[in-house]
């Protein structure tokens, strides 16, 4: 992933996420979203999901903890502005076009705190 140097006169340094990968996290987010949606809408429990992703249990419980967490000031576009619980918010979710639902992605990480599916984090 390419480094940019902060034009400030500080040495600072920074990267741009793609779209694809959600900050803080080393997992895609069709990944994250996928395991959420088992989670969240289909009911399937965190130590089950675990053996069927091969992925370790404690971490597939803390996307789901943090992703319970942040929901509430993830906003869907209009008509559907309004706070959502986890499965309504992934439902409504699934069914945006591909397009629509990376550029909500986009503005989502470029908000200030940064705001992800699964977290908010201070710049």
């Amino acid at each position: 992933m390419q480094r940019y140097r902060c034009k400030s006169g500080k040495r600072r340094t920074f990267s741009l996420l793609p779209d694809s990968l959600v900050p803080y996290h080393s997992f895609r987010l069709s990944d994250i979203l996928q395991w959420l949606y088992a989670m969240a809408v289909k009911g399937i429990g965190a130590s089950t999901l675990s053996a069927m992703e091969s992925r370790p249990r404690k971490t597939l419980a803390d996307l789901k903890n943090k992703f319970h967490r942040v929901v509430r000031v993830l906003r869907l576009p209009a008509p559907r502005s309004a706070a959502l619980d986890p499965p309504n918010f992934l439902q409504s979710l699934t069914q945006m076009l591909g397009e629509a639902a990376a550029s909500l992605f986009r503005g989502w990480k470029e908000l200030e705190p940064k705001h992800s599916i699964v977290g908010i984090y201070a710049r």
